[in-house]
């Protein structure tokens, strides 16, 4: 019987439905289009910087592995450039056709000379080696002028992006000062108000007390100037302040009825067009208002995210001991904010430096007027 008790009794296993691996399926195509828009672009230009590929005329050069150049001795830097050099030179006197032909024995005398040079060059300047070669080719007698003046042309071409940089932003009559210093100015004319009016804002918005009407309608219309491209916001400007745009139009009306009689007799012109460009200080706070308009909205969203993060029940007991509103504010609130603040201070001085397409579209590239609008980036661009 006690076989017969021991029957097997089957269970069944139960099938559940893992459904968290569903959540896998609706967020691939976010991985996916990050890998292949922004993961593997990033990468490949890590890739390409340690190589020599570019395009001269329809010819594609490269890409040539050129990692080495970059953790070169000066010496051995120089002498590269050299190096370098005779093969372009090498190139550009085989084509060359203007003037006086260029015979073997030239050519061939040209090139010994860059040699030479090169095994003398140790650690001087690539500048003193180029003026060197020119004058040394010129004392071998070499019978054609416009050659030895195409072989400094071309050497000097050859010298490196980097230090053709460096020579650019340190050149004679500019001052590299001045331009971190109206990067600084503008910068900071925008980001006091904009920490200023985002911190008025955000207190607002999440008091509870205020019950402000049609929140999310305001909160949407702050933040909506962060969704217009800088280019587009700072046309949008330069057309409103145009000398026959509409600000002066409405300045034009506003004295002409303020002065009309004035104005008919013949005692009074009427007003000249104000050219806000025109003026340092003008044209600063212009660029300061565009930046703080565009990004205030986003500084009151993340203040608000801060405000919303502090224990509620610090305002209460705060409130129950008597505390004042301002005295919660500048005592609770704001200490507690210290992080935002700073991630903010970081994120818009970052921004700030990078400064370059309102100025640029407002000034036309000049940094107009009297470069008082010439960012440090506009500088090196």
């Amino acid at each position: 019987m006690a076989d017969n008790k021991s029957v097997a009794v089957k269970t069944k296993k139960k099938h559940t439905v893992q459904y968290d691996r569903w959540g896998y399926f609706f967020i691939a195509p976010f991985f996916l289009i990050y890998i292949v828009f922004s993961l593997i672009p990033l990468l490949t230009t890590f890739v390409y910087s340690f190589f020599e590929y570019y395009r001269d005329g329809l010819q594609d050069i490269g890409p040539n592995f050129k990692v080495s150049k970059y953790f070169m001795s000066q010496e051995e830097y120089y002498r590269w450039q050299i190096d370098d050099s005779v093969v372009a030179l090498d190139e550009m006197l085989i084509n060359y056709d203007e003037g006086e032909p260029v015979t073997i024995e030239i050519k061939d005398e040209i090139i010994s000379t860059v040699e030479a040079i090169a095994e003398e060059i140790e650690t001087e300047k690539f500048e003193t080696a180029v003026a060197k070669i020119v004058d040394k080719a010129i004392q071998k007698g070499s019978t054609n002028g416009e050659v030895v003046k195409q072989v400094q042309k071309e050497l000097e071409a050859k010298q490196s992006a980097f230090t053709r940089n460096i020579e650019i932003v340190f050149a004679s009559g500019d001052n590299l000062a001045k331009y971190f210093w109206n990067t600084f100015i503008m910068w900071i004319l925008g980001f006091i108000p904009q920490i200023l009016v985002s911190l008025m804002l955000a207190v607002w918005f999440t008091n509870t007390e205020l019950r402000l009407k049609a929140q999310q309608f305001f909160k949407t219309v702050i933040y909506l100037p962060n969704l217009i491209m800088a280019a587009a916001f700072a046309m949008l400007f330069l057309s409103m302040l145009s000398p026959s745009g509409p600000v002066n139009n409405i300045l034009k009306s506003i004295f002409h009825s303020m002065n009309s009689a004035q104005i008919e007799s013949g005692a009074m012109a009427e007003m000249e067009p104000v050219r806000f460009f025109n003026y340092p200080s003008w044209a600063r706070s212009i660029v300061a208002l565009m930046n703080f308009l565009m990004w205030y909205g986003n500084t009151t969203i993340m203040l608000m995210a801060g405000v919303m993060g502090i224990d509620n029940s610090l305002f209460e007991a705060a409130r129950i001991d008597g505390a004042s509103p301002l005295r919660i504010f500048f005592k609770i609130t704001i200490p507690l904010l210290l992080p935002i603040f700073v991630y903010v201070l970081i994120t818009s001085l970052i921004g700030g430096i990078q400064m370059f397409d309102v100025p640029q579209i407002l000034s036309n590239g000049a940094g107009t007027p009297n470069r008082s609008t010439m960012t440090i980036i506009m500088k090196l661009n």
